[in-house]
Formats: C-alpha cells, structure tokens, sequence
C-alpha cells in the first residue's frame, strides 16, 4: 500500500506464476507479486481489501474447485481472485495449443507423427489420458486423507519416478504399481498411509465420477509424462524433455499473448480492467 510506483497490483501465487504471466502486464503500471501459496494470496487480498485499496486482483490456479461435489466452489463469487481455465496454469497453456507448439519447435516432425501412430490417437489425448488417471489417485488422496505425498519433502528433493509405473512399450500406466510406488514414495513424512485396498477403493471411485477431465489433472503430472513419451517414444534428445521443470518453462514460453487473450482468465481480467477504467493494464 506505500508502493506509489503503480497504479495496480496482481497478486499470484508464485515465482512459476510470475515467469507465466509477467510478460502479459504492463509492468510500469502494474506491479505482480508472489504470495507464497494460495492461502496466504486469499489472506493477502482481504487485508488489503479491508484497508480500502481496490486497485488489485489476483490470480490462482483452480486445482479441484470445479471437480463436481465440491462445496467450496462458488459460481456466482464476485470477488476479484481470478482462477485458471482448467487445474492449473499448465493445463490452461495446453487448452490453448501450447503443448503443439512446442512439439513443433523441439521434436522431429516424422519421429512425433510416428509415435502418434503408434500410439493410434493423439498425443495431446493419450497425455491428458494418462493425467487424468494420477489426478484422480490425487483427487481421491484429497477428499479421503489417504496420506499420500506427491510432492518432494524438499524443494531439491527426490520427485516422483513415473518411469516406474508408466510402460516404455505400449505407454499406458500400470494401477497397481502407480498406487504401489506412491505409497513407497509417501512413507516417513509424518502421515498414516492408508493400506492398499482402501487407497484402490477410493481411486477406482474418483475415476469412475466422470469428472471433467482438464480440471482433474495435474500440470507437474503432464509435465512428468512429457518427458517419457517424447524423449522415449518419440526418441527426442533435446535437453528439455530431460526435466519437467525445463518442460514447464517451455510450455511458458510457448504460451504467448495471442493464447492468453483466448482464456476464460484474460475475459474474466479485461471485465476488471473495465470495470475500474484501466487503459493500460496489458503489454502490447
């Protein structure tokens, strides 16, 4: 509120947001500032709303709020905290063609038309597939404290190895030895892991809903899995598909104003800009 340098400010929810979306912001108007996770963006906001300063919004990304059965999920909210289209950042990035865009730059086109047919759908289908079956392991965890970790303990920490449950051959996951190797991966981190049987049950229930499926998987997941089938199917050798966080940045770069302006989350921000007579909030 002392920061008289800007007429605005954006709140979001960390330093990956603020490489997504700084270039679309005119950044001598506007100021974007990182909050360190979604909940203290939410505290955030109400203090500064309480204080009467009105020229802010913020964006987040949407994770489970939309998942059918979800009572947090408000359609009619007026507030301005602005959601992703789809679970998170990444996935909106590759509603928007994105994902095509940075195949085509980084993965040879006969090797990737090859491996499509060889998938026999394609490749945007058969990653959303593949998402959508460890959202829902995640959507499950969620809703039924079922003690499963996915994330590192650590920011430089050991990540999930999909490798381990993910085919090299046919490119499908394999349940049992995802769910297995999740459970391994979430021992010692101070929760009860629920038995295997119980952690099952509750997948084979979250799958079976029908949820939509981009607001179920996960951006890091696709990210994970991106690296698998271009650098093992499509055989790519490009450095980018040896990291996820590389892939992330990639879809990032990719993921230019002309896709922006085709969300749901920019038509949701020009109203705001709008509404509050804001001429200059974009970059050219």
């Amino acid at each position: 509120m002392m920061d008289r340098r800007f007429r605005g400010h954006i709140l979001v929810e960390g330093a990956k947001d603020l490489k997504v979306y700084a270039k679309f912001f005119n950044r001598e108007q506007v100021k974007l500032t990182q909050t360190f996770g979604k909940y203290k963006m939410r505290e955030a906001f109400f203090i500064l709303s309480e204080r009467n300063y009105m020229n802010k919004f913020a964006i987040r990304d949407a994770d489970f709020l939309r998942v059918s059965g979800n009572v947090k999920y408000d359609e009619g909210y007026r507030g301005d905290i602005y959601v992703t289209d789809g679970h998170d950042s990444e996935v909106m990035m590759v509603t928007v063609n994105a994902l095509e865009d940075m195949i085509s730059v980084a993965v040879d086109v006969d090797a990737f038309e090859n491996f499509e047919k060889k998938l026999d759908q394609s490749f945007r289908s058969r990653i959303i597939t593949l998402a959508y079956q460890v959202g829902c392991l995640r959507l499950a965890n969620k809703r039924c404290s079922l003690g499963l970790s996915f994330k590192p303990a650590k920011p430089d920490g050991n990540r999930i190895k999909f490798k381990k449950f993910i085919c090299d051959k046919n490119f499908t996951i394999n349940l049992d030895q995802m769910i297995h190797s999740i459970i391994e991966y979430s021992k010692n981190r101070g929760n009860v892991v629920s038995d295997r049987q119980t952690i099952k049950a509750m997948y084979e229930e979250a799958f079976k809903s029908d949820h939509a499926q981009l607001e179920v998987i996960n951006g890091h997941d696709i990210a994970e899995i991106i690296c698998i089938l271009i650098s093992v199917g499509a055989k790519c050798k490009s450095q980018i598909f040896q990291s996820p966080d590389r892939v992330e940045e990639a879809l990032a770069l990719s993921f230019d104003r002309d896709k922006f302006r085709r969300t749901q989350l920019y038509g949701a921000i020009d109203s705001w800009r709008k509404r509050n007579d804001f001429a200059t909030l974009f970059s050219e």
